[in-house]
């Protein structure tokens, strides 16, 4: 199950690589991924570590677009206007008191997300993203995942970015013996991340 939802997911970013080389559109960026949990997920894990492909295209290298922006009278902005899809991997450990038979040692996390990236100034964005997490161990499933953050490219294609992230780890395939909060849930928990991107543009 695992290998499939990665091969899924990164799958969709080699769709978006091939419609870059013929369109030229965008670019991509690989990054690596620090995360600190919060809320529920703060109880049970230490922090984070991962990593993520992004892809990300100008809306002003779109004719329709453009288009868009003068009927808003303000061409301008499509400048500063990205769309973005991204697809990663995030590891948790669990803390050891928690740690039992049933319950492996790390949980791991497959986000997919589609996103707005807006440039007010050179280098400076903010970001908002939307999509989808799976998880990757027992009691898998998936649910929606928000972020919104901000962060700077610099010139020689480095990027920095930080980031709240929020999703639920519902129920799924929840067993009778309950065994512990980081096994499958017998309720809702909410779940977060403040995560830091360190990324590189090719």
């Amino acid at each position: 199950m695992k290998k499939l939802i990665l091969l899924l997911s990164f799958s969709l970013c080699f769709v978006f690589s091939s419609f870059a080389q013929t369109n030229s559109l965008g670019k991509f960026n690989l990054g690596v991924v620090g995360a600190l949990p919060l809320y529920n997920m703060r109880a049970i894990f230490g922090p984070g570590i991962g990593g993520s492909l992004k892809y990300e295209f100008n809306l002003s290298n779109d004719l329709r677009a453009v288009n868009a922006f003068h009927f808003l009278n303000a061409p301008a902005l499509a400048n500063k206007f990205y769309f973005t899809v991204e697809s990663g991997y995030e590891s948790f450990p669990v803390k050891t008191v928690l740690q039992n038979a049933y319950v492996p040692s790390t949980y791991s996390y497959v986000p997919v997300k589609f996103g707005l990236k807006y440039y007010p100034a050179a280098g400076f964005y903010a970001e908002i993203q939307d999509g989808i997490v799976f998880y990757t161990q027992h009691g898998s499933g998936s649910n929606n995942d928000f972020s919104y953050g901000l962060g700077y490219s610099f010139d020689g294609g480095f990027e920095f970015g930080a980031r709240y992230e929020n999703w639920l780890q519902t129920p799924q395939n929840h067993e009778t013996g309950d065994y512990g909060q980081t096994g499958p849930f017998a309720k809702a928990a909410n779940f977060g991340q403040f995560a830091i991107r360190l990324a590189e543009r090719f």
